[in-house]
């Protein structure tokens, strides 16, 4: 099919008055770097046990209580009760303990307006996902993580493989205008690589890079976004903090762009209730934003 050229016409005009449609933001620091965009794929790279899975729940968190988007959720690692312990958690800014079980009901059914889980005891091809995705009302879906998927490992090449998902997460991208976060963890090279005896933390697990991603170059070739989650997890005092290095923005007229080399955003662990970031916390401010 050939675009037609009032599409590209639209866009040229739009352009040029400054009338690009931004991504949406959640009111603290990361908008600077990282809005939510209609359609397209985002990579969450990360190392085992460093939080991947909670700095996107409470990033699905705040969005959907600023903007009220829905979100579909596949979790390979994660029961789904446990997840919604912690998004109720971070919406109320209440451990789970502290709350009656009328507020649980409460927030429980309200919660479930804005998020829906995939039952994780079966195993599901990329395909099968991206069709249970379509027919939901979900504005973002997510696949956390990539390597639990049931992927064909007897006739397809991992590099073959990870191209698949690729292009068809492209495609669904593109035909639903749904967003898509994906989270993976990076070859086993990259656990190995500590930063060097000179440096002040001599023996800590660096971030991993771009071409880190299980497939190498494949994932950052065709994503939209790709941002690293990292922490130092054996860190007397940075334990807490959750680092986020954005490493690719593609379309940076909608907003957005990549950190700086060394000098990722850093959120506070806020005692389990999600994040703050430079003394923000998006979550308590939902009701006055924008």
């Amino acid at each position: 099919m050939i675009v037609e050229d009032d599409k590209a016409l639209k866009y040229l005009y739009d352009y040029k008055d400054g009338k690009i449609k931004q991504g949406l933001k959640i009111g603290c620091k990361l908008d600077e770097n990282l809005v939510l965009k209609k359609g397209e794929f985002n990579l969450c790279l990360g190392l085992d046990n460093v939080g991947k899975t909670f700095w996107l729940l409470w990033y699905f968190t705040t969005l959907a209580k600023i903007h009220k988007l829905k979100f579909i959720i596949w979790s390979g690692e994660n029961k789904s009760s446990q997840l919604k312990r912690d998004i109720i958690e971070m919406w109320t800014g209440t451990k789970l303990k502290d709350l009656n079980k009328f507020e649980i009901l409460k927030y429980n059914k309200e919660i479930s307006q804005y998020f829906k889980f995939i039952d994780n005891r079966k195993l599901y091809s990329h395909i099968e996902l991206f069709n249970i995705f379509a027919k939901s009302n979900a504005d973002v879906c997510a696949i956390d993580p990539y390597t639990g998927l049931n992927h064909d490992r007897k006739n397809v090449s991992q590099f073959d493989r990870n191209y698949n998902f690729c292009n068809s997460a492209r495609e669904f991208c593109n035909k639903t205008k749904k967003t898509l976060f994906v989270s993976i963890h990076p070859q086993t090279e990259a656990a190995r690589r500590v930063y060097p005896p000179d440096h002040l933390l001599n023996g800590h697990i660096q971030n991993p890079r771009k071409a880190d991603c299980e497939g190498g170059q494949v994932f950052p070739n065709r994503v939209d976004s790709l941002f690293v989650c990292h922490r130092l997890i054996s860190h007397p005092d940075l334990w807490p903090l959750t680092e986020i290095h954005i490493l690719k923005i593609k379309d940076r007229e909608s907003g957005g762009k990549p950190t700086m080399l060394n000098e990722p955003l850093r959120f506070d662990y806020n005692n389990g209730l999600g994040f703050t970031i430079g003394g923000v916390n998006p979550l308590k401010n939902t009701e006055n934003y924008g």
